[in-house]
C-alpha cells in the first residue's frame, strides 16, 4: 500500500533484465547461429513513456546503415536481401512473429543489437559491443 492507502507496483527488475536478455539471445542464436555471452546493455521501457525521437529511432530499422554482410545462409543474412526464411512475416524490417504481440529485430552492425516489441507495449533493446 501507498502512503495514500492506494495499491502500488513496482515490477521486478532484475526479473525483467533476466526474461529480455534471455529472449534477445534467442534472437541472435536463430538469426545469426551465433551464441553470446552476457549483454554489455539491456534497456527496456514502455512505449507510451518515450518521446517522439526516441521512438522513432527505436522504430526506424530500415535507415541503419549495415557495417558488415550478416554470415552468409543465416537467416539474418536471408532477411537482409528479401527472402523470407520462415513463417514470419516482415513489417518495416521488423520480424513479426504474431501481429499486435511480438516483433522482433537483429542487426549486426560492428556488435549485435536485438530490439523486441511485447504486445506493442514494451520495448526491449539488448547490444553486445
Amino acid at each position: 500500500m501507498g502512503i495514500s492507502g492506494q495499491l502500488l507496483w513496482e515490477p521486478e527488475v532484475d526479473r525483467i533484465q533476466r526474461i529480455v536478455s534471455k529472449l534477445a539471445k534467442g534472437h541472435v542464436a536463430y538469426e545469426l547461429h551465433a551464441a553470446v555471452d552476457e549483454p554489455d546493455e539491456v534497456a527496456w521501457a514502455p512505449l507510451p513513456t518515450l518521446s517522439g525521437k526516441q521512438l522513432q529511432s527505436f522504430e526506424d530499422i530500415i535507415s541503419i546503415k549495415l557495417e558488415c554482410v550478416p554470415e552468409i545462409g543465416s537467416r539474418a543474412f536471408l532477411r537482409a536481401f528479401g527472402k523470407a526464411p520462415d513463417q514470419f512475416g516482415q513489417e518495416n524490417g521488423w520480424v513479426v512473429v504474431q501481429p499486435g504481440r511480438y516483433r522482433y529485430v537483429v542487426i549486426e552492425n560492428g556488435g549485435i543489437t536485438v530490439r523486441f516489441v511485447l504486445s506493442e507495449y514494451l520495448a526491449c533493446e539488448v547490444r553486445w559491443e
